[in-house]
């Protein structure tokens, strides 16, 4: 009898001699003695606190068992945003789990010295007393050295020679290309920009119509392609296997081969942003694109421009055939030409059925690589 009353007595002043304040201990865990209503964030055991007024008791923060959440007094408190879970947590009925959906951490920001470049050249672009968009300028700097002749000063206007010279006097040199996240291609920083300028400055046409801004990026690269398929049509007479077969692909030495395509996207999805809203910055653009944004370039690209196959395959051909600019009519054969010798075969002089396969292996393979990007992002 004297060893039970000894141990009743040695229970009782562990778990019960507290003050508030204090750490107090029960069997469901310790816990510190406060006031009824100030144990906001766990749950009160009662007796564990005697030396306290009745409205102080022993407030014990606990973890679910789980680890999935907080163990809360039911009652007492809400679990907003969450859900009530039993049988993880110490106490009576009313002390329950409150589990709430973890927010996962904001990915880090993408350090690329590309991004850096062009973080340079707008503040420089900003600071520059002219009377071009600081987004434009830049543009212009990226293409300005190999896209600068006189067929782009014609196709879409020169670039600023004075913003050229504030640039260089500033010290900054170009760059040639940088690393695609996506691919791991190395992109060409001249066509990119090349191509967005045209985008940005000429208004990109509507319903199935081309113009300039389509010939600065796929539109010329199209062209080019078609020459380079009549160059070897004798090889393969069929210009819709020749497209699933050389275009868009990474290891195939053509003039639309998949950087080609990845440069398009990027100008065109990055360029309409910033026509559409002037007060954007293409740095904060293209670091947006390579911190993830590549995941879905070519359904924005694919599904802004072409919609669906056979708007795409409309587009295709009216690229292709001779339209009111008498600019782009030129270049286009003048292009074509480039691949496919003097007397190639013009575009306007295929049958109804052979252009008809070579715009649906135009769509096919552009909406054939939107299809493996939407596969590799589940």
């Amino acid at each position: 009898m004297l060893f039970n009353f000894l141990a009743t007595v040695a229970v009782l002043v562990g778990v019960s001699t507290a003050r508030i304040g204090d750490v107090c201990r029960a069997p469901q865990g310790s816990g510190t003695c406060k006031s009824d209503n100030s144990c906001t964030t766990g749950f009160t055991v009662i007796d564990a606190c005697p030396k306290d007024p009745a409205s102080v008791k022993c407030c014990i923060q606990a973890a679910c068992k789980d680890n999935s959440g907080q163990c809360l007094d039911k009652s007492r408190n809400s679990c907003a945003g969450g859900t009530w879970k039993t049988d993880l947590c110490p106490g009576g009925n009313d002390v329950q789990c409150c589990q709430k959906p973890t927010t996962p951490n904001p990915p880090a920001p993408v350090s690329n010295p590309f991004v850096d470049y062009l973080r340079r050249l707008h503040e420089l672009a900003t600071k520059y007393k002219g009377d071009r968009p600081a987004n434009q300028l830049v543009m212009e700097w990226l293409r300005h050295e190999e896209y600068n002749g006189i067929e782009w000063k014609v196709l879409i206007g020169g670039v600023d020679d004075g913003f050229t010279e504030y640039v260089e006097k500033a010290g900054v040199s170009s760059i040639a290309t940088f690393k695609d996240p996506e691919y791991g291609l190395d992109i060409k920083i001249s066509h990119l920009g090349a191509c967005m300028n045209g985008v940005f400055v000429k208004e990109p046409a509507a319903g199935t119509d081309t113009n300039r801004a389509d010939v600065t990026g796929w539109g010329g690269d199209w062209m080019t392609f078609y020459g380079e398929w009549r160059r070897d049509s004798d090889d393969e007479p069929k210009g819709g296997k020749y497209c699933l077969d050389h275009m868009c692909n990474a290891v195939d030495d053509t003039t639309f081969k998949l950087r080609d395509l990845v440069e398009d996207a990027d100008c065109y999805n990055v360029g309409m942003r910033l026509r559409a809203n002037p007060s954007l910055n293409i740095a904060d653009e293209m670091e947006k694109v390579l911190a993830g944004g590549y995941k879905t370039r070519m359904k924005s690209f694919v599904e802004g421009r072409f919609r669906d196959r056979a708007t795409a395959q409309a587009i295709a051909k009216s690229m292709l055939l001779p339209g009111n600019d008498v600019t782009v009519n030129a270049g286009r054969i003048k292009l074509i030409q480039q691949k496919g010798g003097f007397f190639v075969k013009l575009p306007l002089w295929l049958s109804d059925e052979d252009m008809n396969d070579l715009t649906k292996g135009f769509a096919d393979r552009l909406f054939g690589i939107v299809q493996l990007e939407n596969a590799a992002s589940k």
